[in-house]
C-alpha cells in the first residue's frame, strides 16, 4: 500500500508495531504538498438501509473447507497432518482474527478491519481488501460473512478516492474521515476488485449488490487510475501522474498480483490484463537476474520497471529499506506462489523457487531462524533480528510450488500454527491468515469455479433491480368483496443506478403474487391487464382528484376517481389503488410506497412476491426499469396478513 511507512521505526515483538509511523506519514504528506498534489473531494455513498435491509444471507456456493479448486500439478500442501486438521486450524485462527480486528463502526451496517496503522488511524484500503477477500473465502464457516462483506462494501463506497471515485481512499482516521491525501493505494483496490469477483461466485449477483458489475467498475477504475499510461505496470496509486518524477516511473513488487490479473481478464475480456501479466513476469526475471541472482529476493519498490528495472534507492517513499526485501516485498512469495497454484504458471514457480532455495540455506532449514528483512544480496538489514509472521507465513505459500520443499513446508506450518495471535499485530496476523488459507488448500480463483445465482424475475420484470426490505400489509381479508386494503413499503435498489430519470412520472405497474398458491395474482395493475398506472403525459380522468405531483424530495401519484385508463376512464379500473409515492435516496435507490383500499384481494396464503415497474408499458419491464422482491414470509393476525 502507498504511504504507510512500515519499515521506519519497526517495533520489536511485544511493543506497538506502529508507534513511530507518524513521522513517515508527515514526511510523505510534505513530499506530496511540495509536488503540488492536493486532496480532491468526491461523494459516492450507499445509505444505511442497503446493508441493514439486504435480507438473509444467500447460501454460499463454495463454503470454506469444500476445496472447490484443485491446485496445479506438482504443488504440495502440508503433509504431516490430515486435511481436516488443516481446515480446522484456519477456522480457529479466523475466529480469533475476526474477534480482534473486524469492527462495526462508521454508521449502521458498516464494517472495517481495524488496522490502527499509526496514531489516530482506523483502517487503510489494504486492510479493507484483505477483509473482503477473507469474508468471501470463509463463507460457510462464518454465517455472518456475507452481511459483513456487504457492510465492508458499503464502507468502501462511503470512502471514494478524490481522484478516481470508483476506487477507495487509502486511509481513514478514527473519526471515519478520509485523511492523508484522499487518494489510493493500488494494492487495496486490486484486492477489493478480486474480492467482489469471489463474492459473485460465492453468493451470486442478483441480491442487494451486483457483485460482478461492481467488480467490473473497480477494475475499470484500476485500469484508468492505477496503471501507467502504457498499462504495463501498476502505479503506486492514483496520486501519481505523468511527469511526477520519480514516482511516475516506479512500482511496488507486492503489487505483482498475476492471479488477480487473470481473474480481471476473465471478468472483462480486456487484453490489458494479459499484457500487464506478461510485463510483470519480465520485471521479476530482470530483477532476479541483475540484482538477486543468489537469493531471488525482490525489493519493496522498483524504479524504471519498463527499462532496466532496479531496486529503488533508500528512502524513496517509505524508509531506508525501500530497495530491500522488507515489509512490502515480504508478500511476494504469497502473491507469486498463489499464481502458480491456481494457474500452473512456470515463471511463478521459477521465481519463487529461487527464493525458497536461498531462505532454506540461509536458515539451515529452520523456519524459526527466519528474521524480518534482508538486502537483495541476502545480508541482514539493520534492526531486523526478530521473527515476524509477515515474513514466515508467505514463505509457506512459496514452498508449495515444489515437492522438494515438503519438510520445510511442514515445519513452516507448525511454526505458523504455534504463534499466538497476541504475539503480533494486524498486518502480521492478517498475512498469516491469508497464507494459512492458501496452505490449507482453501484458496480458489473466481474463473475456476461455477457459481452465481438466478436473478429474481416475474411476468412484468426481467433483468431489473431488487425490491428490498418489503413490508406488505393486507387487512380486512375474508369479508365482503371490495372491502380489503393493501399497503406496500419497500426500497428499490438498482446496482447500476436508477434507470429512470426524475421525476419518475412515466407511469408504473405493480404485481403482487401469492407463491403459496402457485403464484396466483393477489393484486395487479399492469399493461398486461390494461390497467397500468398512467403517465403524466397520458392525461387524467379527473384533474382535481387524479394527478402527479413532484417536489425536490419526492414524486407521488394520487387517484381519487377510481379510473386509470384515460381517455376511456373506466370506473373501478384502479382496483382500489389510490397512492404511489417515490422518495429517492441516492443514485441507486428509491423508497417506494403504494396503497389501495376497497380492493378485492381474495384468499391469501403467502409467502408473497412483489414487482414494481417504473413505467406503464411492458417494454419498461423488459428493459430492466423494474425491481422484484425475494419471497416475503407472512404472519396472520385476525383478518390481517403482515408480510416482511
Amino acid at each position: 500500500m502507498a504511504h504507510w511507512s512500515r519499515c521506519e521505526g519497526r517495533a520489536r515483538p511485544g511493543a506497538s508495531a506502529y508507534t513511530t509511523g507518524s513521522a513517515g506519514y508527515a514526511a510523505l504528506a510534505a513530499r506530496l504538498r511540495r509536488s503540488g498534489h492536493r486532496p480532491l473531494v468526491a461523494a459516492i455513498s450507499l445509505t444505511a438501509w442497503l446493508v441493514v435491509a439486504s435480507g438473509a444471507d444467500a447460501a454460499p456456493n463454495h463454503p470454506f473447507g469444500s476445496h472447490p479448486a484443485t491446485y496445479a500439478a506438482g504443488s504440495i500442501k502440508p503433509s504431516h497432518v490430515p486435511q481436516a486438521s488443516l481446515d480446522q486450524a484456519v477456522r480457529d485462527f479466523y475466529d480469533q482474527w475476526k474477534a480482534t480486528y473486524v469492527k462495526q463502526v462508521c454508521g449502521p451496517g458498516r464494517y472495517v478491519v481495524q488496522a490502527k496503522a499509526g496514531g489516530g488511524n482506523l483502517t487503510v484500503s489494504e486492510a479493507h481488501g484483505y477483509g473482503m477477500m477473507l469474508m468471501a473465502l470463509m463463507a460457510g464457516h462464518d454465517p455472518d460473512a456475507q452481511a459483513i462483506f456487504d457492510g465492508m462494501f458499503a464502507y468502501f463506497r462511503d470512502h471514494p478516492s478524490g481522484i478516481t471515485p470508483s476506487l477507495m481512499s487509502w486511509y481513514q482516521s478514527g473519526s471515519c474521515a478520509n485523511a492523508n491525501g484522499n487518494d489510493t493505494a493500488s494494492d487495496g483496490d486490486l484486492d477489493i476488485a478480486y474480492a467482489l469477483l469471489l463474492a459473485d461466485k460465492q453468493w451470486g449477483s442478483c441480491g442487494a449488490i451486483d457483485y460482478l458489475a461492481e467488480a467490473q467498475n473497480v477494475i475499470a477504475g484500476i485500469e484508468s487510475g492505477e496503471l501507467d499510461p502504457t498499462k504495463q505496470f501498476v502505479k503506486l496509486g492514483d496520486w501519481v501522474s505523468p511527469g511526477d518524477a520519480p514516482y511516475d516511473d516506479a512500482t511496488r513488487s507486492s503489487d505483482f498480483m498475476p492471479d488477480h490479473y487473470r481473474s480481471f481478464l476473465a471478468a472483462t475480456a480486456d487484453a490489458t490484463w494479459t499484457g500487464l501479466l506478461e510485463q510483470t513476469y519480465d520485471i521479476v526475471a530482470a530483477l532476479q537476474a541483475s540484482h538477486s541472482p543468489a537469493t531471488g529476493l525482490l525489493p519493496d519498490f522498483v524504479v524504471d520497471p519498463l527499462g532496466t528495472p532496479d531496486p529503488a534507492p533508500a528512502s524513496f517513499l517509505e524508509g531506508p529499506t525501500d530497495g530491500s526485501y522488507a515489509y512490502n516485498a515480504c508478500r511476494d512469495p504469497w502473491r507469486l506462489g498463489t499464481d502458480f497454484l491456481i494457474s500452473g504458471e512456470t515463471r511463478a514457480k521459477s521465481a519463487v523457487q529461487a527464493i525458497n532455495a536461498w531462505i532454506r540455506a540461509k536458515t539451515g532449514n529452520d523456519p524459526g531462524a527466519i528474521t524480518a528483512g534482508w538486502k537483495l544480496d541476502g545480508t541482514d538489514t539493520p534492526g531486523t533480528d526478530y521473527r515476524s509472521m509477515a515474513f514466515v507465513a508467505p514463505f509457506g505459500v512459496g514452498a508449495m510450488v515444489d515437492a522438494s520443499n515438503q519438510a520445510w513446508l511442514n515445519d513452516v506450518w507448525d511454526l505458523v500454527i504455534a504463534t499466538p495471535i497476541g504475539a503480533e499485530h494486524y498486518y502480521e496476523n492478517t498475512l498469516k491468515l491469508l497464507s494459512m488459507i492458501v496452505m490449507s488448500g482453501g484458496w480458489w480463483a473466481p474463473q475456476s469455479v461455477s457459481g452465481g445465482c438466478v436473478a429474481p424475475s416475474s411476468a412484468l420484470c426481467s433483468a431489473g433491480g431488487s425490491l428490498l426490505s418489503p413490508q406488505i400489509t393486507l387487512t380486512r381479508l375474508g369479508g365482503a368483496p371490495g372491502d380489503d386494503t393493501l399497503q406496500l413499503k419497500a426500497q428499490l435498489f438498482f446496482p447500476q443506478g436508477i434507470p429512470v430519470a426524475a421525476p419518475y412520472t412515466g407511469g408504473a405497474q405493480v404485481l403482487l403474487e401469492d407463491l403459496g398458491s402457485g403464484g396466483a395474482t393477489v393484486f395487479e395493475l399492469s399493461a398486461a391487464n390494461t390497467d397500468a398506472i398512467p403517465s403524466a403525459a397520458a392525461g387524467t380522468c379527473d384533474a382535481r382528484r387524479d394527478f402527479w405531483k413532484s417536489t425536490p424530495s419526492s414524486t407521488q401519484y394520487k387517484n381519487g376517481s377510481t379510473a386509470l385508463d384515460p381517455p376511456v376512464c373506466t370506473a373501478g379500473s384502479s382496483r382500489g389503488f389510490f397512492l404511489l409515492k417515490y422518495r429517492p435516496r441516492t443514485v441507486r435507490d428509491v423508497d417506494v410506497q403504494l396503497k389501495a383500499k376497497k380492493a378485492s384481494l381474495g384468499s391469501v396464503v403467502g409467502p408473497l412476491r412483489a414487482t414494481l415497474v417504473m413505467g406503464a408499458a411492458q417494454a419498461d419491464g423488459d428493459a430492466g426499469r423494474c425491481a422484484v422482491s425475494a419471497p416475503v414470509a407472512c404472519a396472520a393476525r385476525g383478518t390481517s396478513l403482515r408480510c416482511r
